[in-house]
This record gives C-alpha cells, structure tokens and sequence, in this order.
C-alpha cells in the first residue's frame, strides 16, 4: 500500500488489508490423481500447441498538442505498437504472453508460465504517461529540490510517467496454497503546484516528480473440504526524491513534498462452511510509519524537528450468510477499525489560517475508531422476483477533532425482476441519517474564515438515493436499456457552509442486429451534480449564498458490418461526443468563471483476411479536444485582471484536432 499525506492526517485514512485469494478456479485444480481417460472427449482436444494471435501496428500521428495521447495513446510523429495473446501449451506445462500496445504512450506486457493447477510465474511491464499540458510557461526551473530563476521565461511540459514492473509466483500442493508478489512502481515529470512567502505573493511552478513505490505481498493458505484459512503479509515503502522544495535566493518558505513512509500488514483470514451456513472472518494488524523532518516557514528542521510518526492500525471482519429455508437468505457482518497515532507531540512553527505567525503550536495526533454493523434479507417472493432489504449502522469515534462521534444510520432496499417475459427490472432505494456529539471547534471568523465552512464531512446529514434500471427485450435484434438515478444529501443543522447537494442523471442504451450482417450500437447519458452554500444567518449585512453546478454528457454510435465477409472484409465504425461542464456563482453572479470541455472521437477500421491466418487492417482515428477554464490567467497580467501578487504558468486551455491512422497486421495461430 502507498500513502503519500503525512501520517498526522492519514490517522483518518481507512487502510484495510483484504485477504489475497488463491485461484480455485478449473485451471488451478488438482488433476493429478484423475483418471479420466475413460471419459475424456479426444474428438474436442485441441491439437495445437499455441493458440491466439499476435500482431503489429504502424502509423503515424499528427497533433500539435501532446494531451491527445491521453485518449489515442500516441505523440505526434511515427507509431508503433505490439499487440499479442498467445498460450503455449506442452505436456501439462502453460505458458501466456500479452500485449496491449507495448511501444505506445500506454503500454503493457506480460508473460505467465507454470504447470496447470500446480505453480505458475508471471512477470509484467506497465508504463504509462499523462498529459496535461505542454506549454506551461516560467522563468522558474527546476533543478533537484531547488528552483532557479531563468533570464527568459522557459516553456515547459506537465506529463507525469509512470513505470510499474512487477514478479508474481504461485504454487498449489493438495490443499496448500502460496504465492508472492514484488512490484516496483517509478514515477516522474512535472506537475503543478504553487510557492507563497506566507503574505499576498504566490508564484504557480511546473514542480518535478520524483518518487519510487515498492509493493510486496506474500500469503500462505490451507484448506479442507468445507473450510480455508489463509496467513498473508503486506507490505509498502515510498520514497521521495523531492522531499521539498525551495525558490534560490526568494527568501520564501521551504514546502514540503509527500514525506518518505512505510507501511506493513499481517492478516489472518479463514472461511467455513456449514450445511446451507457459511461463515467468513479477517483480522489484520499493520503500522504505518515514516521518518521525515518537518518543514517550518524558514526551512526543514534537524534535531528535535524531526517527525518519526506512527499510526498502528488493527482491522477486523465477521461475517455469516445463511439460507434459512428456500429462498430466503440472511446476511450478518461486524467490521471493526482502529487507527491508533503514536506520533510525538512536539511545538513547531506554523501558519494559522491565512496569517504569518511566529507562534509554536503542536502538532495533533489524530485517532479514530470506526465499526459498522450490517445486517440484509434476500427473499425470493416469486418465480423470477428477488426483494432485499438491510440496515448498515457505523459507529466513528475521533480524537482530538472537531466532533468526537458520528452515527451513520443506512436503510436500503432492492427490488429485482427477471421473471417477465423480454424484461429485466430492477430499484434501488436508501435513506441514510448522520448524527452524534455536539461539534466542538474554535470560532475564527474574525481571522477570515469560520472552521465549519471545511467540516461538512463531519456534520449532520440526511441522505436519499434511488435508481431503477430496465433493460427491454422486444425482439430478438433489439435490446434497450435504460437506468435513471437521483440522490440528495441534506445538511439538516448546518450553521454556515455546504447546506444541500443534489446528484441525478440517466443513462440509455441501444443494442441492434438490423441486419444479418448488421448491428447498430447507440448510447448516451446526462448528470447533474449541484451544491448549495450559505453563510451564518445571523444579520443580514453578512449573508451570502454560492451555488455550485456540474454537468456531464455523453453519447455515441457504433456498427459493424460483416456483409462482405465472403470476400475477407470486415467494416467498423465509431463516434462518440462527450461534453462537461462546470459553473460557480456567489450571490447570483459567476465571479469565478465556466470551465467547459468537449470532445469528438471518431474510430473507422477495415479488416481483410488475407490467409487462414493473417489479417490485415487500417484503422483511422480522429479526436477533437476543446476546453476553457476561466480561471486560467497568462503568466503576467494587468492590476485589477486577477488576484493581487500571483504569477501564473500561463493559460493551460486545450483546442486541438488529433488524426491517427494505423496500418495492422495480425497473426492467429
């Protein structure tokens, strides 16, 4: 597991460690004492060795705007790629080789060899860049943990790279199990982020990215004929080569970056069956640490400054399922979670609120304690109809925070039906209800802002939620589906801040075979997010309201057509539109500005099959990007355009018209 926050403010995170299941599937079975010669179908073995197919695709991509890889996969210039997934089967022994697009922007390999049902290794590559803008402009570069002022501004790249390898091993003896895992995740770039000398001064920077993930899990299980129990260790270390960093010659504060941490977990998992009863449990203990220096607004303390803090976690499930009597199933399940913040507690210098202080305070160790108590009823009330129903209770209890204990109250039902002829119905329906201790916090609005703006996750809160999902099946060609949802949080006692949130939406679909050779595919869906907020209404010289609206769409179509399929041909085609947009208004009027973002894919591919088993194909794809955010402002601007003393990295915006076109050629075996 990777955590990147300190671990003052990760004694919040919930972090369980989930048993890793073993493969009881046909392929892991224990054949080896069968005797099935005698039945076996000879006339249904397959005589081939390998199986599958492997192919290569060439093309060329033409942007002027590195983010279209994101959804194309490729930079502008040449393209290459290796597509493959093959199996190699000799004598009991098997062997798998994948590819997706290795050699792109988002590529992946794999290979997996082993003995069916006994042990098997496999190894894997994943790399992956993001992009989001490559016109980022500062006089600002970076070099190492420090930033250094150019004479002329530099243009520079916001992409972060990820490489993620990875070892697995797996091995089965008669009813033990064992398997270990290693992977090695590297992540660099340029990101943004921001410096402040602690005043009105703020200067956006293209800060690097430099971290190194390593992962690895190990677990051994033993089972019976109705039973399985499984030890299993997990374990996490995170460094960061960018600890912090700091403008040469500003005089502003050093900034910390995501702080070097571990992270190891044991866990004791166990299942039991009995009759029509089955029983499940897990207990995990870990600890998170990390040994890093704080950061101050002069610079990164030494000595007594420096952080060794702890969290030790302790995780624990029970869980039972049993059908009483046909078609009736009962559920009943305990989770428990502890977060336990051993961290020292020592004085440092600190901001407070948006003030420069030159006061120490302490640092807050932060605990929490959260059980959930779940109880559900599946009752099959006729042929082809299921109704469920449950009641979820969590129990949270926090230290040193602004409210100590919170009570989640959660009633949900289910009603499916599969028993009408050409239709699948099935509604959804919850009402939750957040209470508990009286919130208890230190009134500062006179420094600026009141504390409560920030706690809407803690306050009271009524809850409703409903979705119904139909699919339809008039004809044999024709399938429709259809899912609409409404949702609705309500801050029943808030003071000031987040009052009421609403998220609805739809979503349609279209499954047609208009022809013999013909099938049509049609999509599309809308949603709406709003969030209202209202200050303290104790006069009225100081009330104020801010609204909040986010809206998503999508849709698309889609076809292939196999009509010239005697003459080896093959014909497909896409287009799907997707459209998000996003506004804010503070007492009726948009002072923040619209952020909006569309974009057209187009995907057109032709097969021809040459031989038995070459393919070849062309396939062409086209995106047009656009977006605006009127929050962007350039590098430098006019007095009264924008906030007073920030220099930005320029005005990031996308508009751009990507074309790929690949030539591929596949090989099945």
């Amino acid at each position: 597991m990777k955590f990147k926050l300190s671990l003052i403010t990760l004694a919040l995170a919930t972090c369980s460690s989930g048993a890793f299941a073993f493969d009881f599937g046909v392929t892991s079975a224990n054949t080896q004492a069968n005797t099935n010669s005698k039945w076996a179908c000879k006339k249904c073995t397959s005589k081939k060795s390998v199986l599958g197919q492997a192919g290569i695709e060439l093309g060329s991509m033409s942007s002027d705007d590195d983010h279209a890889a994101n959804n194309l996969k490729y930079t502008d210039g040449f393209a290459a790629g290796v597509n493959a997934d093959l199996v190699y089967n000799n004598k009991g022994y098997r062997t798998e080789v994948v590819a997706d697009q290795l050699g792109s922007e988002q590529g992946y390999g794999a290979i997996k060899t082993g003995r069916l049902g006994v042990w098997n290794v496999e190894a894997s590559f994943d790399e992956k860049r993001r992009y989001n803008a490559d016109n980022a402009e500062s006089v600002w570069v970076a070099d190492g943990n420090t930033l250094i002022k150019q004479d002329e501004m530099v243009t520079q790249q916001l992409v972060k790279e990820r490489k993620k390898s990875a070892i697995e091993a797996k091995l089965k003896l008669d009813n033990v199990a064992s398997y270990i895992r290693f992977s090695n995740e590297d992540k660099t770039g340029k990101h943004t982020s921001s410096m402040t000398n602690g005043g009105i001064k703020a200067i956006n920077i293209a800060a690097p990215i430099d971290t190194q993930t390593q992962n690895m899990a190990a677990g051994v299980s033993l089972s019976g004929l109705n039973w399985l129990t499984e030890l299993s260790y997990k374990g996490s270390w995170f460094e960061n080569d960018i600890d912090s960093l700091e403008l040469n010659g500003m005089g502003y504060p050093v900034s910390s970056q995501a702080p070097d941490n571990q992270s190891q977990f044991v866990t004791l998992t166990g299942r039991y069956s009995l009759s029509r009863t089955h029983f499940s449990g897990r207990i995990s203990q870990g600890s998170m640490t990390q040994d890093a220096d704080y950061v101050t607004l002069t610079e990164v303390t030494s000595g007594p400054g420096n952080a060794d803090t702890q969290v030790d976690t302790l995780d624990a499930n029970f869980k039972v399922t049993s059908t009483v009597m046909s078609g009736l199933r009962l559920k009943a399940s305990v989770d428990y979670s502890d977060r336990d913040n051993k961290t020292d507690v020592r004085m440092y210098e600190q901001y407070t609120f948006d003030e420069l202080s030159g006061d120490f305070q302490a640092n807050t160790p932060l605990d929490t304690t959260r059980t959930a108590y779940k109880a559900s009823a599946s009752y099959s009330i006729a042929k082809g109809q299921r109704i469920e129903a449950g009641y979820d209770r969590i129990e949270t209890e926090r230290s040193n925070q602004d409210r100590e204990e919170t009570d989640d109250n959660i009633f949900w039902a289910q009603w499916r039906v599969t028993g009408l002829e050409m239709w699948d119905i099935r509604l959804k329906g919850l009402y939750s209800d957040r209470g508990g201790s009286e919130l208890v916090y230190d009134q500062l609005s006179e420094s600026g802002e009141n504390t409560l703006m920030r706690k809407y996750y803690l306050a009271d809160k009524k809850s409703s939620k409903a979705e119904l999902f139909v699919t339809h099946t008039p004809l044999d060609s024709l399938s429709l589906s259809f899912r609409g949802y409404y949702g609705l949080d309500d801050y029943t006692n808030t003071e000031i801040g987040l009052v009421e949130s609403k998220d609805y939406g739809y979503d349609l679909g279209l499954s047609w075979q208009a022809l013999q050779e013909l099938s049509v595919n049609i999509d599309g869906g809308y949603q709406w997010i709003g969030s209202d907020q209202a200050s303290a209404q104790t006069t009225n010289l100081d009330m104020w309201q801010a609204d909040t609206e986010d809206q998503f769409g999508f849709a698309g179509i889609g076809f292939n057509y196999t009509g010239l399929s005697d003459k080896g041909i093959n014909l497909s085609a896409d287009y799907s539109y997707a459209i998000s947009i996003s506004d804010s208004y503070s007492n009726g009027y948009n002072v923040l500005g619209d952020y909006e973002s569309t974009s057209h894919n187009v995907t057109v591919q032709a097969t021809y099959v040459m031989t038995e088993q070459a393919i070849v194909g062309l396939k062409y794809q086209f995106e047009r990007y656009r977006d605006s955010d009127n929050t962007q402002l350039p590098t430098y601007y006019y007095p009264g355009t924008g906030p007073t003393g920030l220099n930005t990295l320029g005005v990031l915006n996308h508009d751009y018209d990507a074309h790929l076109i690949l030539a591929t050629l596949q090989y099945r075996f």
